[in-house]
């Protein structure tokens, strides 16, 4: 069952657990490419296949990353939760109006 704003009814209505599922999705998503990018095998041409090592080596520099961003990004979601939802618990996308899942109309 889909949670439905109390003032315009719209469907369009986020959770402060769902945004901070997403932040921490694309925070971990950006790091992890962003090691992914600046790393340069060395010793291996374009012509030859990718060993394991290189995508083990990728995959650890990808990880590393994104525990680096870990700290930056718990204060952007504690920033997110003073300045967008303050106490409440859902935000409707269409009006902006702020009220708990569990409020009655």
């Amino acid at each position: 069952m889909s949670t439905h704003c109390l003032i315009c009814d719209s469907s369009a209505v986020v959770s402060a657990d769902a945004v901070k599922a997403v932040v921490l999705l694309i925070s971990t998503l950006h790091g992890f490419l962003r090691a992914a990018r600046q790393l340069q095998p060395a010793d291996v041409s374009p012509s030859d296949s990718i060993c394991m090592e290189n995508v083990l080596t990728l995959l650890a520099n990808g990880v590393k990353a994104s525990e680096q961003k870990w700290t930056e990004t718990q204060s952007f979601l504690k920033d997110v939760q003073h300045f967008q939802f303050r106490q409440y618990g859902c935000l409707c996308l269409r009006c902006g109006a702020l009220f708990d899942e569990n409020a009655e109309v």
